[in-house]
This record gives C-alpha cells, sequence and structure tokens, in this order.
C-alpha cells in the first residue's frame, strides 16, 4: 500500500454528487475525497453506482446535484476533454484502441495528427519509451494493437493517460480482464505512480485485491456511501457488511 506517499490535502474533492435515471436513483448525495499520492478504493457489488460516479468524475454524465473540485477548483461538468486536460485520465473495463494503429499511433490519437507524427515520431517515441520503463508498463511502440494480449492492451490504455501528464488516474475493475501475474504486474506499475505523487481510483469488487493496493476504501451499496474505511484499521468482514447491508457466513 502507499499511505506512506499520501499528502495532506486532497487533489479531488466530490460534494454531494446525485444521479437518476428513470425511477433508478444510481447516486445519491455521495460526498468524499481523494488526496495525492493516494490508492483510493471504490467498492461496491455490481449495480451499486461505481462506474456512474466514475462517468460524473470523467464527464461522461452530467450530475443532478453536486459538484466535484480539482486542486481546489471547480470541474467542468459533461466534459471528458476538460477532464483529461486539467489532468484526469480514465481506463475503462471496455478498452478504446485502434487494432490496425500502432501502439505508439494509439497513445498518440486525439493529441496530434497521424500526418505530423508520421513526419517526426522520434520525440513522442522517446516519451512513450521512458514512460513505459519508468512505471514498467513496456509494450512494444511499433506493435499492432490487433496483435498483443489482453493485458498488454490495458498497458496501453494506461500509458494513453499517462502521456497526456494525468495526476488522478481512475480504473474500472482493472483486474477484471488480467491473468494473476498480469495483476501483479499492474499493482507494481500503480505503487510506482504514488510513490511519484499520482493518485489512484480503483474501482472493485474484490475484497482481497483492496486490502493489497487502496490507503482507504469507499464501499457504496445501493447509490449511497455505506462506509469510508482505512484499509490497515479494518477487516474483510467489515468491508463485505458494509457491501450488503448484512453479515456473510
Amino acid at each position: 500500500m502507499s499511505g506512506a506517499n499520501a499528502i495532506a490535502g486532497p487533489v479531488l474533492e466530490i460534494r454531494g454528487i446525485s444521479k437518476r435515471f428513470g425511477a433508478l436513483q444510481a447516486n445519491r448525495d455521495l460526498t468524499f475525497s481523494l488526496g495525492r499520492g493516494e490508492v483510493l478504493a471504490l467498492l461496491g457489488e455490481n449495480g451499486a453506482g461505481k462506474t456512474t460516479l466514475m462517468n460524473i468524475l470523467f464527464g461522461h454524465y452530467v450530475p443532478d446535484a453536486g459538484e466535484i473540485y480539482f486542486q481546489g477548483k471547480r470541474l467542468p461538468q459533461g466534459s471528458p476533454a476538460a477532464s483529461l486536460g486539467l489532468g484526469i485520465g480514465m481506463v475503462h473495463q471496455h478498452f478504446t484502441l485502434g487494432e490496425n494503429l500502432s501502439v505508439l499511433e494509439n497513445v498518440l490519437l486525439g493529441t496530434e495528427s497521424l500526418f505530423r507524427l508520421s513526419q517526426d515520431n522520434k520525440t513522442a517515441r522517446d516519451k512513450l519509451i521512458t514512460l513505459s520503463e519508468r512505471f514498467g508498463l513496456r509494450v512494444d511502440p511499433d506493435r499492432l494493437v490487433a496483435e498483443l494480449s489482453v493485458g498488454e492492451r490495458q498497458r496501453v490504455e494506461i500509458l494513453k493517460a499517462l502521456y497526456r501528464d494525468v495526476e488522478v488516474l481512475i480504473l474500472d475493475e482493472p483486474t477484471a480482464v488480467l491473468t494473476p501475474q498480469e495483476s501483479v504486474q499492474l499493482f507494481s506499475a500503480l505503487r510506482n505512480m504514488v510513490a511519484q505523487g499520482m493518485s489512484i481510483i480503483f474501482i472493485s469488487h474484490k475484497l482481497a485485491e483492496t486490502f493489497e493496493i487502496a490507503d482507504r476504501v469507499v464501499v457504496l451499496r445501493r447509490g449511497e456511501i455505506a462506509g469510508v474505511f482505512d484499509t490497515e484499521a479494518t477487516s474483510e468482514g467489515a468491508l463485505a457488511h458494509a457491501m450488503v447491508g448484512r453479515d456473510l457466513p
């Protein structure tokens, strides 16, 4: 865990966020913060409201109520470009990579024209290689995405965010698609990131990995916060109870 790296003062504040879809209250009055150099797990069963909240944070949805502050400034609502521009990156469960493009082209998509990239890509390539080695996310810049394993594709998605110099990285159920060995490599990369001052929101429904990687845990149940816990001062039983509302055998 990265607790020793967490610095006082939140980098991100969620204040009173609510979101309804018809009769479904997906999020209700959610309030919590993320510290610099902290891994915060967002834990809950499927349907608890985790992904809705992250889609609000990244600008895919506009909340019905509430505000989000990034480094003390109000985050524009409903704009992924604004979130990314300020330094918030998100890696979804389902990747959005161009299979017929190389790793380098995918990383640069949306930041440079591919025509310009073809003219002079040495600087971009050097930056990508430096990032991949610095964080332990090694992948060949010239390989086509179609040739990559699922774990390698996830690395490309993370490198896309790191290339844009994000300070907060949101990972939606990142281990769901990984082998156990790939999960170990991912957690190693995440520890490298927080050691260098990045902050991470790690969405999960798995208790064991939450204890392995997170400093604190926000538990969602039926769209509401059921508890906020320090991982070093709680137990799997307490988190499970918060997730489902009762003791589990």
